[in-house]
C-alpha cells in the first residue's frame, strides 16, 4: 500500500472504541476521534489493534484485536468481502514517522484554532436565548 496517496482509513478508537471513517488519510494528518477526540495514533496500535484492507475498495480497516474478523466472511461498506492483512509494524512506522514531521509545526499557526467558530453576528442579549433555540427535530 502507497501510503503516500490519501486512502479512506476505517479505525476503532483504542479509547472508546467508536468507529471513525476519515475519508482522505496520509501519513502526517490527524486521525482524531470524533467522540473522545484523542489522536487515535497515539495508542500502540501493533499491540491493539489488527489491519486489513479490502481488495475491492481499498479502504483499510484499522479494528481493535478483540473484535471479530474473518477474511471472506465479514463485509466492508462496499460488500466486498475479500481483504489483504497489513503488516502493522510497516504501517506504524510509515505513519509516526511522517506524522512527526507533518504535525511538529502545527501550533506555529496563529490563525489555527480547535474550537468551532461562533456565529458572525449574535448580539450580548441573545446570548443565552442560542441554547433555548428549537433545531426542529420533532
Amino acid at each position: 500500500m502507497n501510503l503516500e496517496t490519501p486512502f479512506v482509513l476505517l479505525m476503532e478508537c483504542g479509547g472508546c472504541g467508536l468507529e471513525n471513517l476519515i475519508s482522505a488519510f496520509t501519513p502526517g494528518t490527524p486521525a482524531i476521534c470524533n467522540q473522545c477526540r484523542e489522536n487515535m495514533m497515539d495508542y500502540d496500535l501493533t499491540r491493539t489493534h489488527q489491519g486489513h484492507r479490502c481488495d475491492s475498495c481499498q479502504r483499510t480497516l484499522l479494528l481493535k484485536k478483540e473484535t471479530e474478523f474473518v477474511n471472506g466472511e465479514s463485509e466492508c461498506q462496499c460488500e466486498g468481502r475479500d481483504f489483504t492483512e497489513l503488516n502493522m509494524k510497516d504501517f506504524v512506522d510509515s505513519v509516526t514517522q511522517a506524522e512527526k514531521k507533518g504535525l511538529d509545526d502545527a501550533d506555529d499557526n496563529p490563525d489555527f484554532d480547535w474550537c468551532r467558530p461562533a456565529q458572525d453576528h449574535v448580539p450580548d442579549e441573545r446570548y443565552d436565548e442560542i441554547f433555548d433555540d428549537d433545531p426542529g427535530f420533532t
